[in-house]
């Protein structure tokens, strides 16, 4: 069988204290688990005003499987998209720069798509064999919420449109494009997940350890508002997959 490729996505918005340890912590895990030679790191800096940039450059110099993408605006999913869609990766997907999710299940993701064809992997914190550790209460309280609302608003069964932890198959990506991935923001990374499901793709859950790091910047008010108007959205939206 043959091996696949991936491409792993660092999302940054001025991170130039996070992404050197970052970076590298990845690099020596991968070539510590023998898959340096086909996996590449892209860091996909969304609107940086901070040394990222150069701090992205001294990486990429330093490393050659580690490379710097500037999309010149904010938006997650802006980045992603930009990154995804230029990859030529059979894999695509992206971890947060904190390392927040054990960087060891990435085995288990390669795993998944070699040994057991998977279109789609995400890392859930909501399995019985998942483990999280250092988060706040009103954290916790926000994520239930969230993903409370998703089934209940959405109808989904994935257990985890939040965790920075997803992987899919490039052309199945390109296939999401095509039906229409239309949020930059945070969401994009759940919206993707929940058009998936509308189509009827697979969807392996992940059970991950996942550790906070205490420097959330997350604004919980403003963004539990901001997902509850994009479900809203997206409840209301006609999902058509276009066949040309």
């Amino acid at each position: 069988m043959r091996q696949l490729t991936f491409d792993i996505i660092f999302p940054v918005l001025n991170e130039e204290i996070r992404l050197r340890p970052g970076v590298e912590t990845l690099v020596r895990f991968l070539e510590t688990a023998g898959l340096a030679g086909r996996c590449r790191i892209t860091v996909a800096d969304n609107g940086s005003t901070d040394r990222t940039a150069e701090v992205a450059a001294e990486l990429n110099a330093a490393y050659p499987n580690v490379g710097y993408l500037s999309v010149g605006q904010r938006g997650v999913g802006l980045a992603l998209k930009a990154a995804w869609g230029r990859s030529t990766a059979d894999v695509v997907g992206y971890m947060d720069v904190d390392l927040a999710t054990d960087i060891r299940h990435f085995t288990a993701v390669v795993a998944a798509f070699e040994d057991r064809a998977a279109v789609i992997v995400n890392g859930s914190r909501n399995l019985e064999d998942s483990r999280v550790v250092n988060r706040s209460r009103v954290r916790d309280i926000t994520s239930w919420g969230f993903n409370a609302l998703l089934r209940l608003g959405l109808g989904v069964r994935f257990t985890d449109g939040m965790c920075g932890f997803k992987f899919l198959r490039r052309d199945v990506y390109e296939r999401l494009a095509r039906v229409g991935l239309r949020n930059d923001g945070w969401f994009f990374c759940t919206e993707f997940l929940c058009i998936a499901e509308r189509l009827g793709l697979r969807i392996d859950e992940l059970p991950v350890h996942w550790t906070d790091d205490g420097d959330s910047r997350v604004k919980l008010v403003k963004l539990s508002l901001y997902y509850m108007r994009e479900i809203w959205h997206l409840r209301g939206r006609r999902i058509e997959e276009r066949t040309a």
